[in-house]
């Protein structure tokens, strides 16, 4: 199991949180799913946006999605949910 990636049930039940269209004229838009999950890395690992492994993305896309989802409260909406029922390992 990586520890640095949601659960399919944890993802079922915050995805409805993130912004994005899932549909584009050539297939999902963003994978909101993985950008998560280099979220998981970056908080657990400590590490610096450019030292994310490759199989998460392009470190600079993800960076400036992370910094707008700032701007827009992404992360507190999602945590002030998750904080309601949080959602545990196992």
């Amino acid at each position: 199991m990586d520890c640095d990636a949601l659960r399919n049930d944890q993802w079922e039940r915050i995805k409805g949180f993130v912004p994005g269209a899932t549909k584009g004229k050539r297939g999902p838009r963003t994978n909101n799913r993985l950008f998560l999950d280099a979220l998981l890395w970056m908080a657990r690992s400590g590490g610096r946006w450019r030292d994310l492994p490759e199989r998460l993305g392009n470190h600079a896309i993800l960076k400036r999605r992370y910094y707008r989802w700032i701007e827009m409260g992404v992360p507190d909406d999602m945590l002030a949910v998750l904080a309601a029922k949080p959602i545990l390992n196992g």
